[in-house]
């Protein structure tokens, strides 16, 4: 019997439509295998999505890399897909111990993964590189600062979600929140349109396609609202930030701001799939078809940009009941 196509999702959360479209796309392809889950804990809303959960240690646990690539052995694992940023530089690290028990992690290199973690790193990836990006400003420097450096952003440089976000408009604000903002870093505030792009890197580390995505509307961190747009600046741009990235594989999700005098700084790098993805799926970008199709014919990435512009999603709240105890 050929060996199963399966498929695993370290933390899957609250991916639900990414893991659906996923299983469709095994199922269109014709390939027997099941999309996993791996999470420690039973509550996970895409957990009820997936074919099967499978019980594994909390990221944080020194027991967590060996538990993931025994469960890829016992379970015959094709792929691993990463959709925290806690797992990215882990599961890139030991990307070598999956590989032995025959398990593909689609994930970019160690380097791109600390880069894009670390914020500061991630602008001093940007400066090294000639990347447009808003000047990060040590805390020292603006003590006595002029009321005309205001406002500000302050953040984690190791946050994510939006967590700890916070427009700075005053002197007293900045003392304020330099205390109460862990591992604080502050950065030039910039005005104008922001935009996630999504960036399918292929095996081969060629880019496949740039998908822009203006946030209309952001919630708790995640765009609820947005518009793919075909805007060939910023996709020369993306393209631009993600060849830098030394080993990039899979989704790459960019930012930036352009101002209306259509100047583009870039902000941020997640080298996984964003919450918004599925807005770029319906536009015809099929990022998990592709890196499907690659991985079994090993074949060339091919650009395209053959997706819909001018296409909307407007996300809103739904659920999952169950028995409670199918997650104690």
């Amino acid at each position: 019997m050929p060996r199963p196509y399966n498929i695993l999702f370290s933390a899957a959360g609250r991916r639900v439509s990414l893991l659906r479209h996923f299983r469709k796309t095994l199922d269109q392809l014709g390939l027997h295998g099941e999309i996993l889950a791996a999470d420690a804990g039973k509550s996970a809303p895409a957990a009820f999505v997936a074919d099967r959960l499978l019980s594994v240690p909390r990221v944080s646990d020194p027991s967590y890399i060996e538990a993931m690539v025994d469960a890829c052995r016992d379970n015959q694992v094709r792929l691993v897909f990463p959709l925290i940023d806690t797992d990215l530089t882990l599961l890139a690290r030991h990307r070598e111990r999956f590989a032995a028990v025959g398990t593909t992690v689609v994930v970019s290199s160690e380097a791109t993964a600390a880069l894009c973690f670390d914020k500061n790193s991630t602008y001093e990836f940007f400066l090294r590189h000639g990347i447009d990006t808003p000047e990060v400003y040590p805390a020292e420097s603006l003590a006595g600062c002029p009321d005309e450096v205001f406002p500000l952003l302050i953040k984690p440089y190791d946050g994510s979600c939006g967590i700890g976000v916070t427009k700075i408009r005053n002197r007293a604000e900045l003392d304020f929140f330099s205390k109460h903002t862990e591992h604080a870093m502050v950065q030039e505030f910039v005005a104008g349109q922001e935009y996630t792009i999504d960036v399918l890197v292929g095996f081969d580390g060629k880019i496949g396609c740039i998908v822009p995505r203006r946030r209309l509307e952001v919630r708790g961190g995640e765009v609820s609202k947005g518009l793919t747009v075909k805007s060939a600046p910023i996709m020369a741009a993306a393209r631009r930030v993600v060849e830098h990235l030394p080993g990039a594989l899979g989704c790459i999700t960019v930012q930036c701001f352009q101002r209306p005098d259509g100047r583009i700084r870039f902000i941020e790098i997640n080298p996984r799939f964003g919450g918004g993805f599925p807005l770029s799926l319906h536009a015809g970008a099929d990022f998990p078809r592709w890196l499907i199709q690659q991985d079994i014919q090993r074949g060339p990435t091919v650009y395209r940009d053959d997706w819909t512009d001018d296409l909307a999603m407007l996300r809103y709240d739904d659920e999952i009941i169950v028995r409670g105890d199918s997650i104690r």
